[in-house]
């Protein structure tokens, strides 16, 4: 189920002959920037991984409680594994946890990391495009299952596909079966951005690596110096978008084809959409959760919803 490279090729060249440019964020994460973004966490400016770790470890009982006993928990986009493992620590007498991502080096990290930690729990990983929930209706889990997406991804799809994330996954569960995900919360413009565009540039790093990942898989021999990151909050849609900018007038072959870019063009490679508690429970009581409860951090800058059928 690992994802092919002719997936990224056809993605990435249909996104840079569409008008405007775009690449998906889900490719951000091969090796290189899977690291790059476990760098992104430990910095000062970039709060959400902190905020959400403080939730896991302080209420990580409750959530296990929600989410009930034997359960077998499948977290999408698991990364290294870091979260899986504190809220293992939570859950009542799990009877499976599964990791998917994107990334085939991180499910490694996360199935060792567990093991360790928690030899006696049956663990699995799984590659594959996590926002694609027909992956666990290829899964034929049985018994009681919960759902768990963590990293505030949700927020890089655009409502509308939220909003069909978030059914896919409730047509998956039956009664008394939950969906945990972790939401960033709106805020102040100037928190969000310098989370965005921090001091020592890493982000930038993280983003201009898609053109170092393009020229790696796809052979496009793009200069360094052809792009610089942009990142800002778009109040009226309520995101931080990402772009990578032109830095002058120039033509690449990428995949057999000419794409052209303006001085000033950009690729846009992600949005992150920001929430309030109303509007993201009103989101999931339309597809069909019932009982929702939800947490915050210290700073009420974001919010973990545990949602039961």
């Amino acid at each position: 189920m690992k994802p092919k490279l002719s997936d990224f090729r056809e993605e990435v060249m249909k996104g840079l002959l569409s008008t405007p440019k775009r690449i998906s964020p889900k490719f951000f994460y091969d090796e290189v920037g899977s690291q790059i973004f476990e760098e992104i966490t430990q910095l000062s400016e970039y709060y959400p991984t902190r905020a959400e770790l403080e939730i896991l470890e302080t209420c990580r009982d409750d959530i296990g409680k929600v989410i009930g006993e034997r359960a077998t928990v499948v977290e999408l986009g698991s990364g290294s594994g870091r979260k899986g493992l504190i809220l293992l620590g939570g859950l009542i007498k799990p009877a499976e946890f599964v990791f998917v991502d994107i990334s085939a080096e991180a499910l490694k990290s996360a199935i060792n990391l567990v093991q360790s930690q928690f030899p006696h729990i049956q663990v699995k990983a799984i590659c594959a495009d996590y926002t694609r929930t027909d992956v666990l209706e290829q899964m034929n889990i049985f018994g009681r299952k919960g759902i768990v997406f963590l990293g505030s991804t949700i927020g890089n799809m655009e409502p509308d596909e939220a909003r069909d994330f978030i059914s896919g996954c409730r047509r998956l569960l039956s009664i008394g079966e939950t969906l945990t995900i972790g939401v960033d919360l709106k805020k102040d413009r100037n928190v969000l951005e310098r989370a965005y565009n921090d001091s020592k540039g890493v982000t930038a790093r993280f983003n201009l690596n898609l053109i170092s990942r393009i020229n790696r898989e796809l052979g496009a021999g793009i200069p360094e110096g052809a792009f610089i990151h942009r990142a800002f909050y778009n109040e009226n849609e309520g995101r931080i978008e990402m772009h990578l900018e032109s830095t002058r007038k120039q033509t690449f072959v990428i995949g057999g084809k000419e794409v052209k870019f303006e001085k000033g063009e950009s690729i846009h490679t992600e949005n992150s959409y920001k929430y309030s508690i109303d509007e993201f429970s009103a989101m999931l009581k339309e597809a069909g959760f019932n009982q929702i409860k939800f947490w915050q951090d210290s700073g009420k800058r974001y919010a973990l919803f545990s949602s039961t059928v």
